[in-house]
C-alpha cells in the first residue's frame, strides 16, 4: 500500500509507523488519520507483527491537528458534529488496536498529538518534548483520556490549567513512561517495541484487552464520547475570554490576538 503522509515498515515483528510531514511538524488532519488507520488494519492482519512502533519526522512528533483542515472549517453544526465523529473514532482505533503501540516523541507533542499518546502503551520521549493540552486557553473542551492515565488531581492540573510542559513533568505527572537524550530516543524506543514483539504475542493480545477494557469499564470510552459530542457545543460557544480575542483579532490581527491570549497565563 502507498501512503502519503506517513511511513510503513515492519522489521523482525515490529511494525513501525512514521509521521511524514516535518514540514508540518506532523500535525495531524484527515489524510493523516486515513492512512493510520489504514496502516493499523495491516498491523493486525499481519500474523508476523507483534508490536507498533510510532514516530514522526523531523523536529516534532505532532504538534496537533492542522487548524486548515479542522472541523472549524465547517460552517455548521452539523457539519463539525460529523467531522468530529470522524475524529473520535479515529482515536477509538488506535486505542483498540489488539497489538502493543510504542510511542517515540520528541519535540512538540501537543493537543491532538498528545491525545493520540495517550491512547498508546508506552511513551518514550526525549529530553526536548514539549507537551500540553492547552485547549483551554482557546474556549474548547479538552480530551479526558488522561483521567484515566494520572488520575483526577494531576488531569485537572493539566487540562484546567492548560499550560505547556517539559518531559520531565510529563514524567512526573505519569504520561510518559521514560525519557531519554535525544540521540538515545529511536534506539531506546525500538528497543522496546522489540522487546514487546518478541513477547507471546497471543497472551500480550489477550492482556491488552483486559487491561483496556477494565479502563472502559471505568467509564473511559464512554466519558471520551460525551466529551467529543460537547467539543462541538464548546466551538459553537461564544466566551468573554473569545470575545475579547475576537475583538483584538479583527482590528490588530491574529498575531496580536495570539500574543494577548498568551500573555494572559505567563
Amino acid at each position: 500500500m502507498n501512503f502519503e503522509t506517513i511511513r510503513y515498515e515492519v522489521e523482525t515483528g515490529v511494525a513501525t509507523i512514521t509521521f511524514a510531514r516535518p514540514e508540518k511538524l506532523n500535525t495531524l488532519n484527515p489524510t493523516v488519520w486515513h492512512e493510520i488507520i489504514a496502516a493499523l488494519d495491516l498491523v493486525e492482519a499481519d500474523n508476523d507483527v507483534c508490536s507498533v512502533l510510532l514516530k514522526g519526522e523531523g523536529r516534532a512528533f505532532c504538534a496537533g491537528f492542522d487548524l486548515e483542515a479542522s472541523a472549524d472549517q465547517k460552517e455548521d453544526m452539523w457539519g463539525q458534529w460529523q467531522e468530529i465523529r470522524k475524529e473520535s473514532q479515529h482515536n477509538q482505533r488506535v486505542w483498540n488496536c489488539n497489538k502493543p503501540i510504542v510511542a517515540a516523541v520528541q519535540g512538540y507533542c501537543m493537543g491532538s498529538g498528545l491525545d493520540l499518546v495517550n491512547l498508546v502503551d508506552f511513551v518514550v520521549c526525549s529530553e526536548d518534548a514539549k507537551f500540553g493540552e492547552t485547549e483551554m486557553r482557546y474556549s474548547f473542551l479538552p480530551q479526558p483520556s488522561m483521567l484515566w492515565l494520572i488520575g483526577s488531581r494531576r488531569a485537572k492540573e493539566v487540562l484546567l490549567l492548560a499550560d505547556r510542559f517539559d518531559a520531565q513533568e510529563a514524567y512526573r505527572l505519569g504520561l510518559v513512561t521514560k525519557v531519554v537524550p535525544l540521540d538515545e530516543l529511536d534506539d531506546t524506543a525500538r528497543k522496546l517495541a522489540q522487546k514487546l514483539a518478541n513477547m507471546p504475542t497471543e497472551t500480550m493480545q489477550m492482556t491488552k484487552r483486559i487491561l483496556n477494557n477494565a479502563l472502559d469499564g471505568m467509564g473511559f470510552n464512554q466519558m471520551n464520547e460525551w466529551a467529543w459530542d460537547n467539543m462541538v457545543l464548546s466551538k459553537f460557544m461564544t466566551t468573554k475570554l473569545s470575545a475579547q480575542y475576537d475583538e483584538i483579532e479583527k482590528a490588530e490581527g491574529t498575531k496580536a490576538a495570539m500574543h494577548w491570549l498568551n500573555a494572559r497565563f505567563k
